[in-house]
């Protein structure tokens, strides 16, 4: 199994379940959510999280070809941006947050499309 299969499943797994999850229960992810960016210690920890994670798929998964590994590197350096975002600029990305707080169901159908078509390309093709 080469990098851009086994990153397009985890990421898929992890995707379409949050996905599922935020459609079945926007309330409990809104409140979750709310609360993750009330606080300064889980901001400060997902932004590390995010850098971290994106920091791993750019340096291991830099694919930039007309091909579905494309969505991965994409990922990575969004991931990456967001993770020094939160890092260096909280209020900003505060701010775009709420914007997806007031849009769960579309957050969450978004979250379970991508995560259907990593999937996809992860297990299926």
């Amino acid at each position: 199994m080469d990098l851009s299969t086994f990153i397009a499943q985890l990421l898929g797994l992890i995707y379409v379940v949050v996905g599922f999850g935020i459609l079945a229960d926007q309330g409990r992810y809104r409140a979750l959510f709310d609360d993750i960016l009330r606080s300064p210690h889980f901001m400060y920890l997902s932004g590390l999280l995010s850098l971290i994670a994106g920091f791993l798929i750019v340096t291991f998964h830099s694919i930039w070809v007309k091909d579905w590994p494309l969505i991965i590197t994409l990922i990575g350096w969004l991931a990456l941006i967001k993770g020094m975002l939160i890092l260096v600029t909280p209020k900003i990305v505060l701010r775009r947050a709420r914007f997806w707080l007031q849009r769960m169901q579309l957050a969450g159908m978004l979250t379970l499309v991508l995560g259907l078509i990593l999937g996809y390309f992860g297990f299926v093709a």
